[in-house]
Order: C-alpha cells, then structure tokens, then sequence
C-alpha cells in the first residue's frame, strides 16, 4: 500500500515543475489582476452595505468589521479567480482512450487503494497519453487550491462578520452551510485528489518504464507464406 503522505508529497513536487510551463506569466498576472479586482469591488461593497444599513458607524467602523469585510472580499477574489482560462481552448476535455474497457478497468485498479504491480502486459497502456493527463490535473489542481484558499478566507471572514454584527440583530452568514460545505469538497477533491493522483501516477510512471516494452503481437503462419484464404478456387 502507498505512503498517502509520500504520495502527496511526490505528486506536489510535480505540481511545483510542471506549474511555471504549463501557465505562463501572463496568464498568472491576469489570474492575479482578476482576483484583486473582484476582492477591491467586493470589499467597497461590504463597507458601503454596512454603513447604509446601520451596521455600522460610518465614523468609527469597527477593526473586527475592517477585518471581516477584507476576509471575505480576499475569499471571493480567490474564487473569482479560479474562472479565469489558465489554458490553451479545450485544455479540460480529457483525452479519448485508445484501449479496451478490459484494459481501462485493470489500469484505474493502480490508482485505488492498495493497487497490485504493474503488469507487463499493461505497460504500454499505463503510459499512454500521461504527460496529457498529467498536465490535466495540475491546472485542475491550481483552481481547487484557490478555491480553497478562498472559501478559508471566506469562512473565516463571515464568521468574524458575525461577531462584528451581532449587536445590530443582522442575519448570520455562517448559516449559509451547505455554500461552506460544497466549496471545500470540490476544492479538495481537485487540489488535494488531483495532488495525490499526481503523485501516483509518477510512481505508476517509473514502475511502468522500468519494465521491458511489450512486444508486438507474433502474426501466425509459415515465414513468408502467403496471407488471404486457403480454399482454393476451381480450376487451382
């Protein structure tokens, strides 16, 4: 059975190589510009909405409210952010298997929980199409971790935003659940899942070469005999 941590840990390291040339600085400068605007527009929101409401004082906010309000504004510029391409056009449509259902069944059985050694037979097929998936799942992975950066940020905003508010017999926005539990599990499973499943594959990479090529599948017949039909015809 795999260490889940040295998984973990094999997989971020391929996340940290493979990040810098799957997205370019340009693109990580507009993931940056765009989640700094959201959270900008976001937070004037949140001050402006307080003040009018009566929430707060407009000549003394409180420090807790300052704090609150920038939590959340961050939290929903981080989840702004994970919309932003990061890619070529297509670039999350998984790529098409070119090997039996047999063969796929006996391939996801490597990436379960105590997964038995690559087969000989299966090492073509696990190596098949893997830079593609594996570029796949860090830029997948890039957008779980900010989602989860923003909903921690969110979260904790709100319930600041609680505290902040509680006096003025406003609505909680902790009591928002299911937003705060749907969030983190998507987030989870595709930056922590897709971090783990990195790391598998890698090791499911280095197993696989250090296995001989399967060879070619032996035609039958005679060297040299001639192919096609072995009824003859009337009059052979």
């Amino acid at each position: 059975m795999p260490d889940r941590n040295l998984v973990f840990r094999l997989g971020w390291r391929v996340f940290r190589e493979r990040f810098p040339e799957l997205v370019s600085p340009r693109r990580r400068r507009r993931v940056v510009v765009v989640g700094v605007v959201v959270a900008v527009v976001v937070l004037a929101g949140l001050l402006l909405l307080g003040t009018v409401s009566g929430d707060w004082d407009a000549a003394t906010v409180p420090v807790t409210a300052v704090v609150a309000a920038v939590l959340l504004a961050s939290g929903i510029g981080l989840i702004g952010a994970c919309f932003v391409p990061i890619g070529p056009k297509g670039w999350g449509v998984p790529p098409i298997p070119g090997f039996g259902w047999r063969t796929q069944e006996a391939i996801a059985r490597y990436y379960r929980r105590n997964p038995p050694p690559v087969e000989p037979a299966h090492r073509d097929a696990v190596l098949h199409g893997m830079p593609t998936t594996r570029d796949l799942l860090v830029r997948s992975a890039f957008r779980g971790y900010l989602l989860l950066g923003g909903w921690a940020s969110g979260l904790l905003g709100a319930v600041l935003f609680d505290v902040s508010t509680s006096d003025a017999g406003s609505g909680s926005m902790v009591a928002a659940w299911p937003l705060w539990l749907l969030l983190p599990l998507s987030g989870a499973t595709s930056a922590i899942g897709g971090t783990r499943t990195l790391g598998r594959q890698e090791q499911l990479r280095v197993e696989a070469e250090a296995l001989p090529p399967v060879p070619p599948p032996v035609r039958r017949g005679r060297p040299g005999s001639a192919t096609g039909s072995k009824l003859g015809l009337p009059g052979e």
